[in-house]
């Protein structure tokens, strides 16, 4: 998918589900996530999105930190492009974020097309 079906796709939720843009996207994004093989550390982090967006308990910034935990025990700050681990796990990133303007939604969707899509 491109960025662009992303926005689209929450564009869609946000209608049906009478969400504000920025959850819907988020959604979209958690369940993209759910389908793809995520390294098995960063599974936790992937729980505890699914459950910020569905309305559940706020620990994105703890949760956060322990992505870019990961990271560092990976190695280099470029290895996250290198693997599509790296990438996966970077995708996951994009779904730590507790808000964002129609700009900060268009960017994420993008980066998170390139991050989950190019494998």
């Amino acid at each position: 998918m491109t960025g662009q079906d992303y926005l689209h796709a929450a564009s869609r939720l946000a209608t049906a589900g009478r969400l504000d843009p920025w959850t819907a996207l988020m959604r979209v994004l958690v369940a993209r996530l759910q389908e793809m093989d995520l390294p098995a550390p960063l599974q936790p982090a992937l729980d505890q999105a699914a459950s910020h967006w569905s309305g559940g308990p706020d620990a994105l910034l703890e949760v956060k930190v322990g992505v870019w935990r990961y990271f560092e025990a990976i190695g280099p700050s470029d290895a996250g492009l290198a693997t599509p681990e790296g990438r996966t796990a970077r995708a996951l990133l994009c779904v730590l974020e507790p808000a964002g303007d129609d700009e900060a939604q268009s960017m994420t969707a993008e980066w998170f097309a390139a991050m989950a899509d190019k494998q």
